[in-house]
């Protein structure tokens, strides 16, 4: 799904907000759902360079880098507090300094301010996008303001989070878990 999709969708409930101001929250409901649930992960790529130096970096090959959810350090996933702190999205502190250049993991990331996140994560979260940005819009002192319509969005934003950050700890895996039924004695 596309921002002016998003926008079109949220218009519909938000008929009188003024389309830039409508594009504008989607904007930021997309950065604010990427730093609270981790939807926007990066796996597969560098995610420290001069690991082996006094100054490691964390690099995103796209957005911003936020918070590194693993790195594999020495053959191994680790997690902070596991071999590494990360005191700024930037910046990572190691226990043991690494052998390797670069180490690779699973790095959190969210847009830069006024960017959208890439289009699959757009795609697989665009209701809560569209929900957050109706509940802001519908809280702000204009003609269309609607305080008991924003609540009921905002539930449903964050109902969309909590779903979110159990997806995010579960690996963005999709369905279920499977497990055997017990015999019927």
């Amino acid at each position: 799904m596309t921002l002016e999709e998003l926008v079109q969708q949220v218009l519909m409930d938000v008929p009188d907000a003024p389309m830039m101001t409508v594009r504008d929250a989607v904007r930021r409901m997309a950065r604010e759902l990427c730093t609270e649930a981790d939807v926007w992960v990066q796996e597969g790529e560098p995610v420290v360079v001069a690991a082996n130096t006094a100054n490691p970096q964390v690099t995103a090959s796209s957005g911003q880098p936020f918070r590194i959810v693993s790195l594999t350090l020495n053959g191994r996933e680790c997690i902070q507090g596991q071999g590494f702190d990360q005191p700024t999205p930037t910046t990572i502190e190691f226990y043991e300094r690494p052998e390797a250049s670069l180490v690779y993991g699973r790095l959190a990331c969210r847009p830069a301010v006024g960017d959208m996140p890439p289009t699959e994560v757009v795609d697989r979260w665009d209701m809560a996008i569209a929900n957050g940005a109706r509940w802001r819009l519908l809280m702000l002192p204009q003609q269309w303001r609607n305080p008991e319509l924003a609540n009921y969005y905002r539930r449903q934003y964050l109902a969309d989070v909590a779903t979110a950050k159990q997806t995010s700890r579960l690996g963005h895996a999709r369905g279920g878990a499977r497990i055997k039924a017990r015999r019927f004695i």
